[in-house]
């Protein structure tokens, strides 16, 4: 019966993990107020999974200590690989939709639908277009067509 208990955790974990940094609120609390405990925890975590590895040698993984202490290095380990994941995703969309406005270069449409969280905007006074999509925690990268780069916006941008 544990077995399903800490099964259904670490699915509950991982999914949270993968949500929360596109949820502004939660970013907030996370950034303001737990970075510190959550450097802490991890560290406490990190220090009592090497003890319990050394006294204990293989049977450190049928602990529940160990399956208790490694659940928020589990939430920010999949934090990190959401933003990546996402970051990588909806740069190859945008990179298509940049190569098929580039291939049609006289005039660049006034709305175009985008998908996904892609933004696409178009510059009224030139015949220019930029495209955002967010990355996660607040970071956003957006691509002008005008200097050709991608530049990426953070906190207080």
């Amino acid at each position: 019966m544990k077995k399903n208990i800490f099964k259904y955790i670490f699915i509950k974990v991982i999914i949270l993990g993968i949500i929360i940094p596109y949820i502004d609120y939660f970013v907030v609390i996370q950034m303001f107020f737990l970075l510190i405990p959550f450097a802490g925890i991890s560290l406490c975590s990190f220090v009592l999974f090497i003890f319990n590895f050394i006294k204990y040698k293989k049977a450190v993984f049928n602990l529940t200590s160990t399956k208790i202490i490694t659940l928020l290095p589990l939430f920010l380990l999949m934090q990190t690989i959401s933003t990546f994941i996402v970051d990588k995703v909806q740069k190859f969309r945008s990179e298509q939709i940049i190569f098929s406005l580039e291939n049609n270069k006289k005039s660049y449409p006034n709305e175009l639908s985008t998908a996904y969280g892609i933004k696409y905007n178009r510059f009224k006074d030139s015949n220019n277009f930029n495209l955002e999509y967010e990355r996660g925690f607040f970071v956003r990268e957006v691509y002008d067509s005008q200097k050709k780069s991608w530049e990426s916006y953070g906190w207080n941008d």
